[in-house]
């Protein structure tokens, strides 16, 4: 956040967008969804960028300790924002977070498979009398 309105955020040289700003040029407007998985939550930016090559600027929109080069500071001026309808955002989680919802489904396939054997070895011990 630069101000109450604006966005602001460093443009690193090889992230592999392949950005065109030449775009820009002709239709400074822009939408942006931002998701939040975990909280089936989605808000939606409506605003107007201009990019930047003002090195003060660029230097306040860095991460600190990232090491790789910015190419130039995108400002987003922000004209409108809307918390959208969760409905159709599917649910995404890690691994860590499916850990504890799947072990009993393990368990219960472990117990299974332990069983299936138990019975396959009386099978056979009674086929082969």
């Amino acid at each position: 956040m630069l101000d109450d309105q604006t966005l602001g955020y460093a443009d690193y040289r090889g992230n592999r967008q392949y950005i065109s700003t030449g775009n820009l040029a002709d239709n400074d407007r822009i939408s942006l969804i931002l998701m939040d998985y975990p909280n089936s939550a989605r808000l939606k930016i409506l605003g107007r960028v201009r990019i930047s090559d003002d090195p003060d600027l660029i230097s306040r929109l860095m991460d600190e300790g990232y090491k790789a080069r910015p190419e130039r500071a995108v400002v987003i001026t922000v004209e409108g924002f809307d918390w959208n309808c969760p409905q159709h955002i599917p649910v995404r989680l890690t691994m860590e977070e499916l850990d504890p919802i799947l072990a009993p489904f393990q368990q219960e396939l472990a117990d299974l498979r332990s069983e299936n054997a138990a019975l396959k070895a009386r099978l056979d011990a009674a086929q082969s009398l």
